[in-house]
């Protein structure tokens, strides 16, 4: 990859090379000085120059720690090949190659960081020989480079006031802040617009882009407006000595087909409205910790916000996104407040075992009806009824008994003939004093649709009971007795009644 440094600063390529973990050589040319930067998995590990001030002869000598005499023995050798030459002769310590080594790779950086026009080239295929590393803080570099350049020159690196700024789940030690940058920093909470950024920053256009411009190559916040220039894909290896006159052209990366990028967001839309939790909103499990819901939050917030698809989708497109990210977010606020969760886990929990009752709900002989027309098809008004009925059912055995009388009310209403739906609405009906006469009326009801069911006679027989009605309770108990003489309930039931009885 290549292009001009007046597209794409320094700071930028090597946050990107940082970002990516990429391993290679990045080559920089302005006028007639050249300079190389080398990375491993993201890591700026050396950089050389032929500036002479900045070759490792002069830094040397410069620093005494070495004679002329004794350079002379290496006349022919690279600066790599000094170092290593230098290191296995014991004539420098291992922490004296290590402090020159760091002199002069902030020395490279602090000329090229600073170019404003020139060439670059990046190789991921050309490597070091010598196993150099430089323990180089280059994120606490990059922004006080950023904090030195010209604000109207950062200001052409923001181009949509739309962009997202967001958070970084794992940001660095926050340490040697400036103040301003410290406020801006603690604005963004959540993924935010640029143009809302600036206008609850108080400082004004110009320095809030030098705080985000800043605080993102340090890794502090993340930005959707970075020019990417690099495709995110492995590439072959091969090792170098500095300054090769090497430049392979890499091959180009096809896009995504526009159809794919369409498919793919009618994936995202299709999950987030079949999702049936927050939990499954976000992707995490339900025992996800917060780390863990922050990160699906933030990329499902990057690569989903709304705002950019506002153009390049149609208007009722953008109206489902609208609507699935107010799910994300409102997922989003739900698990990271630990009251919040805490509360919502526990209407999860009773879901699942309302869920669990209306599955043990008595079952129907009839599921499905044979169409005229051929082949076996559900009953539109049945499922309905049904579906009341398993929910009322499930609120009768937790107790809500007014909920289950709205709901065994409605299934009964729907599907008369049901003895089930009856029945069990009447012992709903059952709970209240006002409402047990009835009560008699909807079990008397089932019983005639279904004189063989025993359940419903014994829930008429204790209605009787609650009515005082004695006798009439322990006819019914006697005759589910008879038909059932293993259903203990009954049996207990005609016991009592016929000892209260005599």
């Amino acid at each position: 990859m290549n292009g001009q440094l007046g597209e794409q600063p320094v700071a930028e390529l090597i946050r990107e090379i940082s970002s990516k973990n990429f391993s290679g050589t990045l080559r920089l040319e302005r006028e007639r000085v050249r300079a190389a930067l080398y990375f491993d998995t993201g890591k700026l590990i050396y950089a050389a120059a032929n500036i002479r001030s900045l070759r490792l002869r002069q830094l040397l000598t410069a620093k005494e720690l070495i004679s002329e005499t004794e350079l002379s023995n290496h006349n022919q050798q690279s600066d790599v090949e000094l170092v290593t030459a230098l290191s296995k002769s014991g004539v420098l310590s291992a922490d004296a190659i290590a402090g020159v080594l760091m002199s002069q790779v902030k020395g490279v950086l602090g000329v090229v960081l600073l170019w404003g026009d020139g060439s670059w080239n990046f190789d991921e295929r050309t490597r070091l020989v010598d196993p150099i590393r430089v323990d180089l803080g280059i994120e606490h570099l990059l922004m006080e480079i950023a904090r030195r350049m010209e604000p109207a020159f950062i200001s052409t690196r923001f181009r949509n006031p739309q962009e997202l700024i967001s958070p970084v789940l794992e940001p660095p030690q926050a340490i040697n802040l400036q103040p301003a940058e410290g406020f801006v920093l603690s604005r963004v909470e959540t993924p935010i617009r640029l143009q809302e950024l600036i206008s609850i920053s108080g400082l004004g256009d110009l320095e809030t882009y030098r705080m985000i411009y800043t605080l993102a190559l340090g890794g502090y916040l993340e930005r959707e407006g970075w020019d990417s220039v690099f495709p995110d894909r492995p590439m072959p290896t091969r090792t170098e000595q500095p300054f090769p006159d090497v430049k392979p052209e890499a091959p180009p990366v096809a896009p995504p087909s526009e159809s794919d990028e369409e498919k793919h967001l009618e994936d995202y839309l299709s999950r987030i409205g079949e999702a049936g939790s927050h939990y499954e909103v976000l992707d995490v499990g339900t025992t996800a910790q917060l780390k863990e819901i922050k990160r699906a939050y933030y990329m499902l917030a990057r690569r989903y916000h709304p705002d950019r698809f506002r153009v390049s989708v149609s208007k009722e497109v953008h109206a489902r996104m609208e609507s699935a990210f107010a799910r994300i977010t409102q997922a989003y606020e739900t698990l990271t407040d630990p009251g919040r969760r805490s509360t919502y886990d526990g209407k999860l929990a009773a879901q699942a075992r309302a869920r669990q009752f209306a599955n043990s709900a008595p079952k129907s002989g009839r599921d499905a009806f044979i169409d005229p027309l051929g082949g076996t098809e559900s009953e539109p008004e049945f499922q309905g009824a049904e579906a009341n009925f398993k929910e009322g059912f499930a609120a009768l055995q937790q107790g809500q008994t007014n909920l289950a009388v709205t709901l065994l009310g409605a299934a009964a209403r729907k599907e008369p003939k049901e003895a089930r739906y009856r029945a069990y609405y009447g012992r709903a009906l059952a709970g209240n004093a006002r409402t047990r006469r009835l009560a008699e009326a909807e079990l008397l009801a089932a019983i005639k649709l279904d004189p063989n069911q025993a359940a419903y006679r014994l829930m008429l027989a204790e209605l009787y009971c609650d009515l005082g009605f004695l006798l009439r309770a322990q006819n019914e108990a006697e005759r589910v007795v008879a038909s059932e003489p293993g259903n203990s309930a009954a049996q207990e039931l005609f016991r009592r009644l016929k000892s209260d009885t005599n």
